[in-house]
């Protein structure tokens, strides 16, 4: 996972970079997200990573099993104490 300046990640919080050649990917967060706002898009972009292998390029990412692995690890994350 990298922090990078909200500059450079125009109108994202954060975002996942899938490599198809590697089948590893990448976690860009901005550094400028209060507390909460990190956990929350930690959290999407974790089910993102969890879940990029299972569409195409051209695919909406935010499918059902996107959402079901989304639900999950917000659930987790709840029961954590930050």
């Amino acid at each position: 996972m990298y922090l990078r300046p909200p500059a450079k990640l125009p109108g994202m919080l954060g975002y996942f970079e899938f490599n198809e050649d590697e089948m590893r990917g990448l976690i860009v967060i901005s550094s400028a997200l209060t507390r909460d706002s990190f956990i929350d898009t930690c959290c999407e972009e974790w089910a993102h990573a969890r879940t990029a292998y299972l569409c195409d390029r051209d695919e909406d990412t935010h499918h059902s099993v996107f959402w079901s692995e989304y639900g999950r690890i917000v659930q987790a994350s709840r029961e954590y104490q930050w």
